[in-house]
């Protein structure tokens, strides 16, 4: 690269900032194909999904998907069907996997939709973390955020999410640089990439249990990102990662578009909390 790429990573845990959450409206009737329709909203803790909006609030995204264990532990696919930058509204039935399933006592839920997806009869899911993520302008890349939600019984259809992430944020500026992709390593090796249990709890916050050990992930540029020329105009990268704390630290690796890499390292202990980020 002809210049350097200059970063700036916020250590400091901030808690991203709630909007109003909208009052859940009755149960929906079955549809046509005997599945119901499912209202999904933001719960008053989280700023749920991928979509931020100017206050740094996460929204959702036109047709986005999510796994369903509807009553049992088959993973259906069901479609949101409201519009980008809508923080609730309803997700329709698509289709289901091969298979049967064995019977819960209430709804599942867990974005994104993955066929891997698997629901325990003990009500923890089992989500692979991906080892590359895509960036998004101002946002977290499409399918990135994992969020869960659980009601209370078979009578409610009332999806409340929670986060189940920590996330980092690269702040970067630099004359003429354009960015292929950020690598993020825990040095101690912890974990955050590959399978995970999952477990939503109604009325309160999930948990996660890395089984897995990836250590490294890759946030991906496509076709190049232009950052901005000056710390005012710095360019913002998200990378989500299961809640950890990096005993001994993390790297943080920015690579050129058309070649060349800068590493960056912080050796001391950085906590990655959930619904939080750095």
């Amino acid at each position: 690269m002809k210049k350097t790429f200059f970063v700036a990573l916020t250590l400091a845990l901030s808690c991203c900032t709630l909007g109003d959450v909208p009052t859940s409206p009755t149960p929906s009737e079955p549809s046509i194909d005997s599945h119901p329709i499912f209202h999904a909203t933001i719960d008053s803790e989280d700023d749920s999904r991928v979509y931020f909006d100017d206050k740094i609030r996460i929204r959702w995204t036109a047709d986005d998907r999510i796994s369903l264990f509807e009553g049992t532990t088959r993973n259906k696919q069901y479609k949101f069907l409201g519009e980008t930058g809508d923080n609730a509204g309803d997700f329709d039935y698509v289709k289901a996997g091969f298979g049967t399933g064995n019977d819960v006592d209430r709804y599942y839920a867990i974005y994104p939709y993955v066929s891997t997806n698997k629901l325990h009869e003990d009500g923890y899911i089992t989500y692979t973390f991906p080892t590359t993520q895509h960036y998004a302008v101002g946002s977290i890349g499409l399918d990135a955020n994992v969020m869960v939600a659980v009601t209370a019984d078979l009578d409610d259809y009332d999806l409340r999410f929670r986060n189940a992430c920590s996330y980092l944020r690269v702040m970067l500026y630099g004359e003429n640089q354009t960015v292929g992709s950020i690598t993020l390593t825990a040095i101690g090796g912890e974990a955050l990439t590959g399978k995970a249990y999952i477990t939503p709890s109604y009325g309160d916050t999930p948990t996660t249990q890395m089984i897995e050990s990836g250590n490294t992930v890759t946030l991906s540029c496509g076709d190049g990102v232009s950052i901005g020329a000056t710390r005012e105009d710095a360019t913002a990268f998200w990378i989500v990662v299961p809640p950890f704390t990096a005993s001994q630290g993390i790297s943080v690796t920015i690579n050129g578009y058309y070649g060349g890499s800068q590493t960056y390292n912080i050796t001391s202990e950085v906590p990655f909390a959930r619904n939080l980020y750095n």
